[in-house]
């Protein structure tokens, strides 16, 4: 049994916890999901944090983006890839603004 560093534990769990706050039933390509959990399996964790926000993308306004994107934040920090990190955190704020309403002129 391999032995991970503290680190890529909690990167595991944190991409995890993503997926967990995205919709059962995917409309994505199923290849998507496949290719993360692969990517999990051998410890890529940037390949599988790139195809968890091509999958948030695919299913934007769903009920629990907000953690969605949380989840992803603190896995790219942790990971030090500070511009996906900056990516979600604008995503986040896109999220809690919720919907702009614009008035027909």
């Amino acid at each position: 049994m391999r032995r991970w560093p503290q680190e890529a534990k909690q990167a595991l769990r944190l991409l995890a916890a993503a997926r967990f706050y995205l919709p059962q039933r995917l409309d994505s390509p199923p290849d998507w999901e496949f290719e993360y959990v692969e990517s999990l399996r051998y410890g890529q964790f940037g390949p599988a944090l790139a195809l968890l926000e091509r999958i948030g993308n695919a299913h934007a306004g769903y009920a629990d983006e907000l953690p969605f994107w949380k989840e992803l934040y603190f896995a790219a920090y942790l990971l030090g890839l500070e511009a996906e990190a900056a990516r979600y955190e604008a995503r986040l704020q896109e999220v809690l603004a919720g919907p702009s309403l614009q008035v027909p002129r």
